[in-house]
């Protein structure tokens, strides 16, 4: 087989037997993905179809393949309960096939975040990873996304653990929402892992059971062999857990790099992953999140040299952005500000807390008297302060938001400040980060970042690395996870070329039953897994309309009218009075629709029709279908009509 070959073969193949028609997204897409893929049955549809309906259920020989696009809109329409990167109609997995391994991811494929997946094996589940999603442009007002628990809320009773790869929010964010549900259910993970976890949990007023554990630890939970291997990552004390039972053994890397010379000297522990190769490993679950990025990621040892060189050049106060549980990364301000003879302090209340456990644990050293409270800072000049803040990604309401917005009560930008972006930029949040970075700019601060210096490297896997993991390990089958839906083709991709059967590479997404039987492993079907909203106390009651009903208000504005009708004289008592929100006309301009709103009212009355609710739909349409022509926008419209003749009694309206 040719390399073109092979590509093509790898990007239209669908896992095994039972792959999905997806949409192309993107021409280039398309190209790449020109022939019929072999092995599978096709289904003839053009690059918009969508899954069979429920007429076809059991019949898992799906052809076609799915984009490489960027995660979908969440407002697109689908099925209620599917997740934006599920296809419309599912096709229910067939029952579980007694000593197979069963495995469910429900979050972090086709998204970066909200990692989570479940593993099943004769009735007994295994959970790895809960994490969450930070919303985007497209759920305004939104301040976490779940996984959908749905698929194991009515069989709590069969978790056996819930392992956590490494202390990121995308991994662990979710925990406390899943042990409302269950508080008893262990947890396992190393001991930064764990201290990161318990002090979310008690802001939740939880105590979890915790296990630690270490690479090379081994520990059995119910028919689960584990056993644990140190990975490489942004954040200390990450593992990846080998899972083996009589259906088999997988491997979930969980988020891993192989930077040989990681600023805390632990590495990726290659020599246990070749041992496991040696055993035979029937699935691998591997990280996605740099595979498209060619060659290796830089050493994180390169970026001390960075931050030196950005603070020695930096003549007012510093400001350095990134995320909350980024250990490595602040130990290199830390450093940084010591050596140039600065106060570092630490901003934001996540923050504080995670550098205080990093402290305390040992992961992080501060040579004394270098951190400083917030509030001792005010004594300090400008030239001698470096504050270490979140809000890396654009987020509004974090330090550095509240800081480009000049809402923070203690920090202001002022001409000659430097901000530095030490953090990756997460795909989605482009515009809400160089938004930001225009807000300093215009105040007057230089900022640093990725595109002007060498100040970040990630935490993940470039090809060259899962190249040199794939040929270490060997496995039988892989599953790319954690990414895009364009990371997980591109990891497939680089595992064909290590050797790894076309046909068992496993190209899955949120929702999807993965069956691993006999060494083979192939997607079967899938079941609902939506996004979970957080919003405010509430979890899981925001849908998708209201959240659109939202942008609406955000974008087009809202008008609200007012109508009193007699239907038993079918005529209208008073209005229609319209009041604006949000818009730029005047009131007046809708004397203009007035007269043809009751001309529709009074129409629909004398057609019998009695139904206020009838009646207010009327009122919409003709308003709606007005400013639509008229002023070329779709605001939100909401119609009120009382009748007098039903409504009021005694001049009291009903109800009240």
């Amino acid at each position: 087989m040719t390399d073109t070959e092979e590509k093509t073969t790898a990007t239209t193949r669908r896992r095994g037997s039972a792959s999905k028609s997806r949409a192309r997204k993107s021409e280039e897409t398309t190209a790449s993905r020109g022939t019929k893929r072999s092995g599978a049955k096709s289904t003839g549809r053009s690059g918009g179809s969508r899954r069979s309906s429920n007429s076809s259920r059991g019949n898992n020989n799906r052809g076609g393949s799915r984009s490489g696009g960027q995660r979908r809109n969440p407002r697109a329409s689908r099925t209620p309960g599917t997740s934006p990167n599920q296809d419309a109609v599912l096709i229910a997995p067939p029952k579980y096939r007694k000593g197979s391994m069963r495995i469910v991811p429900l979050g972090g494929l086709g998204e970066i975040g909200r990692n989570m997946n479940v593993i099943e094996y004769n009735g007994h589940l295994l959970l790895v990873d809960c994490g969450v999603l930070f919303p985007d442009e497209e759920q305004p007002g939104v301040d976490l996304i779940l996984p959908d628990f749905n698929y194991i809320k009515d069989r709590l009773d069969d978790i056996e653990a819930l392992v956590l790869t490494h202390g990121h929010e995308d991994h662990i964010g979710g925990v406390p929402y899943l042990l409302n549900l269950r508080p008893d259910i262990p947890l396992i993970g190393s001991k930064l892992t764990l201290a990161f976890v318990k002090a979310k949990c008690e802001e939740h007023h939880q105590n979890p059971r915790c296990v630690e554990v270490s690479g090379r630890d081994k520990l059995k939970v119910g028919p689960f062999n584990l056993e644990f291997v140190a990975v490489t990552h942004s954040i200390p004390d990450a593992l990846a857990v080998c899972i083996s039972t009589p259906a088999g053994t997988v491997i979930d890397t969980g988020d891993f790099k192989l930077d040989q010379l990681p600023i805390d000297h632990r590495i990726t522990d290659l020599v246990e992953f070749g041992k496991l190769g040696e055993k035979g490993v029937d699935l691998v679950m591997v990280d996605s999140t740099n595979a498209e990025v060619p060659g290796f990621v830089r050493p994180e040892s390169t970026i001390g040299p960075e931050l030196e060189r950005a603070f020695s050049e930096a003549t007012r106060k510093i400001i350095v952005a990134s995320f909350s549980s980024h250990v490595h990364r602040v130990q290199q301000v830390v450093d940084a500000a010591h050596k140039v003879g600065r106060k570092v302090v630490f901003v934001g209340r996540s923050m504080v807390r995670n550098m205080s456990i990093a402290a305390d644990l040992g992961y992080l050293h501060i040579p004394e008297g270098t951190v400083v409270d917030l509030k001792k800072a005010k004594d300090i000049q400008d030239n001698k302060l470096v504050y270490m803040c979140t809000g890396s990604q654009g987020e509004p309401m974090a330090a550095l938001g509240r800081i480009a917005d000049g809402t923070h009560r203690d920090i202001t930008i002022n001409e000659f400040d430097t901000v530095v972006m030490a953090s990756s930029l997460i795909p989605g949040n482009e515009n809400e980060v160089y938004g930001m970075i225009n807000k300093l700019v215009q105040k007057g601060a230089r900022v640093v970042n990725r595109d002007n210096a060498k100040i970040h490297v990630s935490g993940h896997s470039n090809e060259g690395e899962l190249t040199y993991f794939y040929n270490i390990l060997k496995p039988k089958c892989v599953m790319p996870i954690h990414g895009e839906n364009r990371h997980l083709v591109a990891n497939g991709l680089v595992a064909v070329k290590t050797g790894v059967d076309p046909n068992n590479v496993v190209l899955a997404e949120d929702g999807d039953v993965v069956d691993l039987y006999h060494g083979k492993a192939a997607v079967v079907g899938s079941v609902p897994c939506g996004y979970v909203y957080v919003d405010g106390d509430t979890v899981g009651e925001l849908t998708d309309d209201e959240l659109e009903k939202r942008k609406i208000l955000g974008t087009e504005g809202f008008v609200s009218a007012f109508a009193v009708v007699d239907t038993d004289a079918k005529n209208v008592i008073s209005g229609p009075k319209v009041y604006l929100n949000a818009m730029p006309e005047d009131e007046s301009e809708f004397e203009k629709v007035r007269h043809q709103i009751v001309q529709q009212l009074e129409d629909a009355m004398m057609q019998g029709t009695h139904d206020t609710h009838k009646l207010q739909q009327i009122m919409r349409r003709t308003i709606g279908g007005w400013v639509s022509r008229q002023l070329h926008r779709k605001p939100m419209i909401v119609p009120v009509v009382a009748d007098i003749a039903h409504d009021v009694i005694d001049g009291t309206p009903s109800g009240r």
